[in-house]
């Protein structure tokens, strides 16, 4: 198996690229491949920039990055969460290199997803109270519970009429 490991920390001390050495060295330890990718310490890939989404230039940087995203069986991303998403350059890293017609393409207007066969695990550490974060996302999650319902009762109510 072949294993793609992202990681988004600045710090080499965290439990971030803790997780992402031993995730190394036990898949390794099993005569797995493994690669590593710290975005903190590659060289910086540019944002994202263009007037036209199907005319987004590519570069040499990009290639070299889809394909070991091609080349892994399993993607592992590892990243602290940081104002309750990922640190902006995973982000950049996921826009610049998971694009369309890499990464999915539309048919019909529906995304169909080019990456089959593949799994994906992501690690997220926070440093906070428990409490902070249920006060956090337990509304996050009321709202959406609420949202799904509220759909599946209208759905069910037009597919009745």
């Amino acid at each position: 198996m072949n294993k793609l490991i992202i990681l988004a920390h600045p710090s080499k001390y965290s439990f971030s690229h803790k997780i992402a050495k031993k995730i190394y060295e036990v898949s390794s330890e099993k005569g797995e491949k493994v690669e590593l990718i710290d975005l903190y310490q590659e060289e910086r890939q540019a944002f994202l920039e263009f007037e036209d989404l199907r005319k987004i230039p590519t570069s040499k940087m990009r290639d070299d990055y889809q394909k070991k995203i091609k080349w892994a069986n399993e993607i592992i991303f590892i990243h602290p969460m940081w104002w309750l998403t990922m640190p902006a350059i995973l982000k950049n890293f996921i826009d610049q290199n998971f694009s369309a017609h890499f990464a999915y393409r539309y048919e019909r207007g529906l995304p169909i997803g080019l990456l089959k066969g593949r799994s994906a695990r992501v690690f997220i550490t926070c440093d906070g109270y428990k409490l902070l974060y249920f006060f956090l996302f337990f509304p996050i999650f009321i709202l959406s519970f609420v949202v799904f319902v509220l759909l599946l009762l209208s759905l069910t109510l037009y597919f009745q009429l």
